[in-house]
C-alpha cells in the first residue's frame, strides 16, 4: 500500500472515529441539556399547581377545580408550528397526593386511591425535599421515560399534600431527534469535507514525494531526470540530498565508465604510435621515416579528437536542465550547418536540400549545442552517400513542437548495427575511405536532444528502399 493511501486512510479513521466518539458526546449532552430544560418547566407548572390548592387550603372544592382545569386544557385544540415542528397534543398530566401518599385526585381517575408514598417524587417532597423521578413505561427503553416534578402544598408553613406534574420524555424526543439528525448531517458533511480536503493535504503532501521517487527511478535507469522542486522545506531538502546524491554517484560511475572507455580506445592509436616511434629510431631513408611520422601526427590527432567528444558528452551528461537557453529560428541552423559542411559534400558533389515553411521555426535551446548535434547527423549522412547523391533537411513547425528531418540515399544501417548506433565508441566503416569515426557523434547527439526534452529515432532503409532518415522532435519550449 503506498503511502499517500496509508496516510489518508489513517486520516479518515481519525476523523470517524472523532467524529462518532464526539457525536456520542454531544447527544447525550444534547439528552441532558434538553431533560434540564423540561424539568425546569415542570417545576413551574408544579408549584402553580401547589399554589392554587394551597389557595383553596387543600379543599375537595380546590381538587375538583384542578382536576376540571387540566380537563378543560386536555380538550383544547392546538396548532402550534414550533419551527419545523407542529404541536397538537396537550402532554401535561397531574395528580395530588395526601400526606399519606395517597392520590386524592388526578386528571385520570384510575390514579385515585393508589399508594404513592413510595415514589421518589411523593416520597421526598413530603419530607421537604426536592420530588423528582423518571420511569420507564416499557423497561431498558428510554424513549418511553416519563418526567414527574412534584411540588409541596403548604398549609400554615405545614405540608399537607403533593402536587406532581408529570410529562411523557417522547414529546421532547421528537425535538432532540430533528436536532440530532441536523448535527449528524451537518457532522457528516463535515466529514465529507475534511476528507477531501485530508486527500489534497494528502495529495500536496505526497505528490513531491512521487517525484522524487520516480526522479530517482529514472535516475537509477540511467535516464535524464528532471529533478522536482518543492516549496515544503523537508522535501526540498530530501531533494537537494538527492541530487547530491546523483551527482556523487554520477560522478563516480562517469570515471570508471570513460577511465574504462579510454584505456579500451586509446590503447589501438598509442599502440601504433609507440611502433611507429621506435620504428623511426631505426636506419631508413626519409621517405619512410617521414610516412611514420605522419602516422604519429595521425593517430595523435585522433586522440585528441576522441578525448574532445569525450569531454562534450561528459559535459551534456552532467547536465539536468538547459542553462542559457535562447530562442531562435531552427532554419537558420540548417542553413548555417550546410554552408559550414561545404568544403564535404562539394567534393562528392552531393546535393543538400533545406525545405522549411515560410514562417520562423522559433525554438527555445542552447543553440550551439543543437547547431554541434545538427552538423553531426549531415556529416554522417554525407560520409555514408554516394557520389552525385542528394541530401534533404526538412524542417516542419506545428503549435508546440519543432520537427527536422535528414534524409540520405547512401548504403543505410545494417541490421545487427540499427540497435547500437547510439552506444559510445560504436561505429561503422565509411564507404569510401573505410575507416571508422570516434563513434561519439550520434551519442553526443542523443544526449542534446534528451537535454532539450526532445527524441530521436532511425529508420534505415526509408521509405525508397535505401539509405537513412533520422528525425528529431523538439518542443517549442523545453
Amino acid at each position: 500500500m503506498s503511502l499517500r493511501r496509508r496516510l489518508f486512510l489513517t486520516l479518515c479513521l481519525i476523523v470517524l472515529t472523532g467524529f462518532f466518539g464526539i457525536a456520542r458526546w454531544i447527544q447525550g449532552e444534547l439528552r441532558n441539556s434538553y431533560g434540564q430544560v423540561v424539568e425546569e418547566i415542570l417545576v413551574d407548572y408544579a408549584h402553580v399547581a401547589a399554589a392554587h390548592l394551597e389557595n383553596h387550603r387543600m379543599s375537595k372544592e380546590g381538587l375538583k377545580s384542578l382536576t376540571d382545569l387540566f380537563a378543560q386544557y386536555r380538550t383544547h385544540k392546538i396548532n402550534a408550528k414550533i419551527f419545523d415542528f407542529v404541536k397538537q397534543d396537550a402532554t401535561l398530566e397531574f395528580y395530588v397526593t395526601d400526606t399519606l401518599g395517597k392520590v386524592v385526585a388526578a386528571n385520570r381517575p384510575e390514579l385515585i386511591g393508589q399508594d404513592y408514598s413510595k415514589w421518589n417524587d411523593v416520597y421526598k417532597t413530603l419530607r421537604d425535599e426536592y420530588g423528582v423521578r423518571s420511569t420507564h413505561l416499557v423497561a431498558d427503553d428510554p424513549r418511553t421515560s416519563v418526567y414527574f416534578i412534584a411540588a409541596p402544598v403548604k398549609i400554615d408553613g405545614k405540608i399537607e399534600g403533593v402536587a406532581t406534574i408529570y410529562k411523557a420524555e417522547g414529546s421532547v424526543l421528537l425535538f432532540l431527534d430533528r436536532a440530532l439528525n441536523k448535527m449528524f448531517m451537518g457532522g457528516l458533511f463535515s466529514v465529507v469535507a475534511l476528507g477531501l480536503l485530508g486527500g489534497l493535504i494528502m495529495l500536496w503532501i505526497t505528490l513531491p514525494l512521487e517525484k522524487l521517487r520516480k526522479y530517482a527511478l529514472e535516475v537509477s535507469e540511467g535516464q535524464r531526470g528532471e529533478l522536482p522542486h518543492s516549496k515544503i522545506k523537508e522535501v526540498k531538502h530530501l531533494s537537494e540530498a538527492f541530487e547530491k546524491m546523483r551527482i556523487s554517484l554520477e560522478g563516480k560511475k562517469t570515471v570508471e565508465k570513460y577511465t574504462q572507455a579510454l584505456t579500451h580506445e586509446l590503447k589501438s592509436p598509442l599502440t601504433a604510435i609507440k611502433g611507429a616511434a621506435e620504428l623511426c629510431l631505426e636506419e631508413m631513408d626519409h621517405g619512410q621515416q617521414k610516412k611514420f611520422i605522419n602516422n604519429i601526427i595521425e593517430e595523435a590527432n585522433r586522440s585528441h579528437a576522441l578525448l574532445e567528444q569525450l569531454l562534450k558528452i561528459a559535459a551534456i551528461e552532467s547536465r539536468t536542465k538547459l542553462e542559457g537557453a535562447e530562442s531562435f529560428d531552427f532554419v537558420e541552423i540548417l542553413n548555417e550547418t550546410k554552408e559550414a559542411l561545404m568544403g564535404l559534400w562539394r567534393p562528392k558533389n552531393i546535393e543538400v536540400r533545406i525545405s522549411a515553411p515560410q514562417e520562423a521555426c522559433t525554438v527555445r535551446g542552447d543553440r550551439l549545442l543543437l547547431f554541434q548535434s545538427v552538423r553531426n547527423l549531415l556529416q554522417n549522412s554525407i560520409e555514408f552517400s554516394p557520389a552525385s547523391s542528394v541530401i534533404e533537411l526538412t524542417a516542419t513547425c506545428k503549435n508546440d513542437e519543432i520537427g527536422v528531418q535528414v534524409k540520405d540515399s547512401g548504403t543505410g544501417i545494417p541490421e545487427f548495427a540499427k540497435t547500437r548506433i547510439f552506444e559510445k565508441f560504436y561505429s561503422l566503416e565509411r564507404p569510401d575511405t573505410k575507416k571508422k569515426s570516434s563513434g561519439l557523434g550520434l551519442s553526443f547527439v542523443k544526449e542534446v536532444i534528451e537535454l532539450h526534452q526532445g527524441t530521436i529515432t532511425v529508420e534505415s532503409p526509408n521509405q525508397n528502399g535505401s539509405g537513412t532518415t533520422v528525425t528529431v522532435k523538439l518542443p517549442v519550449k523545453p
